[in-house]
């Protein structure tokens, strides 16, 4: 599975407001639940705030990649966030975060599918001239392509 399968325009939010890691979170997984991806938003919501709990998604160079595994999520599916204002997120590199992908994966998931897209991500995001392109993106459209 590659990310241009499970991202798409209406899963992207070039200005989201938010003051917090967990309030970023709660709002980027409305994402989700807007395109009928979940079953239970607060339970999708639970899993991702308990693998926060575990160790930090916040990747540096203003990344976050938080993501998580429920029953509450009916197919694999990423969802982009540029936030209004950098939020503390217990980063790598110990710098807030302005950009975010979030990964929604179905419990029942077998094998390494969430691993490979997350995996394919984060080599892209790796590459400055991505991040350049990200934060000026003007379009949902144009998020999926860089990110595709």
């Amino acid at each position: 599975m590659k990310v241009l399968e499970v991202l798409h325009t209406d899963r992207v939010d070039l200005a989201l407001e938010a003051a917090t890691k967990e309030e970023t979170i709660q709002k980027v997984a409305r994402l989700f639940s807007q395109g009928s991806l979940l079953t239970d938003e607060a339970a999708f919501i639970a899993a991702v705030l308990e693998r926060e709990i575990h160790s930090t998604t916040g990747v540096g160079n203003g990344i976050a990649i938080p993501h998580g595994k429920s029953t509450a999520v009916t197919e694999p599916a990423i969802a982009f966030a540029r936030l209004n204002h950098e939020v503390e997120w217990q980063s790598l590199d110990e710098k807030p975060v302005s950009l975010v992908v979030m990964l929604a994966i179905p419990e029942s998931e077998q094998g390494n599918t969430h691993l490979a897209i997350l995996s394919e991500i984060a080599v892209k995001l790796m590459d400055d001239d991505v991040i350049r392109k990200l934060n000026n993106a003007t379009k949902e459209a144009e998020i999926v392509e860089i990110l595709g």
